[in-house]
């Protein structure tokens, strides 16, 4: 379970959204909304019988997520940082209306007049909450149309480059990475592919397609893929860190070390690196060292709520927990 709030559940009210005003209110396909909400993206938290219903917290979520995936950040990116907002998002009264949310350099700023509350990671957004509300009271306004109502089916094929990248993110996330399902890989490929002939300078969708190819053992394909995204934007944090952990699957830890130090300098907290890093480190025999970088993975990590965390970083978390006591005690000793 990823991001699926920013509020407890709460009864049906006037300050709760269908699906339908949703969509028509950040103009996002009624179809992404809801496989938003079954992969635990973005889900609504409030519930009426049988029908589910977006709390106004919720609709920050949205207007985040949709804002960076806007920008082209990468799926997995959008999701630590709504992981990021989530966790740090200050317990405030509604109407939120003096609430903001910017990006000052690498931190995320999340300010209510005076106070400003900081969370880790990069947004790229800058709105206020009472231009959300504002727009929110006109969609309100516009004549009710039941979900249940015969409606004029909308064409939400992919037309863009940035239409198909999304639509290959879905259909990554329905692959999951597994070998069997060759399918769901071709399918997922195609739509990357499709989404780069449109738009050959889509850097993370080169990056995403490097990282199917990877999950497959595919590793030549694989750095390819993320060099071409680095000749399109050379400081994407991703690539750098994949190209990193192709070198360690591959054997070479001092190349790792280089990857993962060059990604450091540049995002300091990257705790995907830390830990590579500290990987690496280890196969050449830096122990003190590697310590260092797994304490700062484990703090990284702990800093999200346990809810957030998928289970393979929990998996990460508990055995770089075991490996720093046991290192600990060898410095000791």
């Amino acid at each position: 379970m990823l991001v699926t709030s920013l509020q407890p559940p709460a009864p049906r009210g006037d300050d709760v959204y269908s699906v339908r005003e949703v969509a028509r209110l950040f103009a996002v396909p009624e179809r992404r909304l809801r496989y938003w909400s079954q992969t635990g993206f973005v889900s609504p938290s409030v519930r009426d019988g049988a029908r589910v219903f977006y709390s106004f917290r919720d609709l920050i979520a949205v207007r985040v997520a949709k804002g960076l995936l806007d920008t082209g950040m990468p799926l997995r990116r959008v999701r630590r940082q709504l992981a990021a907002l989530r966790t740090s998002l200050p317990a405030i009264d509604d109407p939120l209306a003096d609430l903001r949310i910017r990006c000052e350099g690498d931190r995320v700023v999340v300010a209510e007049g005076d106070k400003r509350f900081e969370a880790t990671g990069q947004l790229v957004l800058d709105f206020q909450l009472q231009a959300l509300r504002d727009r929110v009271a006109e969609v309100h306004a516009l004549p009710w149309v039941d979900d249940d109502d015969d409606a004029e089916e909308i064409d939400e094929s992919p037309r863009t480059a940035y239409e198909w990248f999304l639509h290959a993110c879905e259909l990554e996330a329905q692959w999951g990475g597994a070998p069997a399902d060759t399918e769901g890989f071709e399918a997922a490929r195609e739509a990357y592919e499709t989404a780069l002939d449109l738009d050959p300078a889509l850097a993370a969708a080169w990056t995403n397609l490097g990282s199917m190819l990877a999950e497959v053992g595919d590793l030549d394909g694989a750095e390819g893929n993320y060099r071409q995204a680095l000749e399109h934007d050379p400081e994407q944090p991703e690539a750098h860190c994949n190209v990193a952990e192709l070198a360690l699957r591959r054997g070479d830890p001092e190349a790792a070390i280089a990857g993962y130090r060059h990604l450091l300098r540049t995002v300091p907290d990257h705790f995907e690196a830390h830990y590579g890093l500290a990987r690496a480190l280890l196969e050449v025999g830096g122990r003190v060292q590697a310590l260092d970088h797994l304490r700062r993975f484990c703090t990284a990590v702990e800093a999200i709520a346990e809810s957030m965390r998928d289970p393979g970083l929990q998996v990460r978390l508990d055995s770089a927990a075991e490996y720093v006591e046991q290192l600990e005690a060898e410095v000791e000793a």
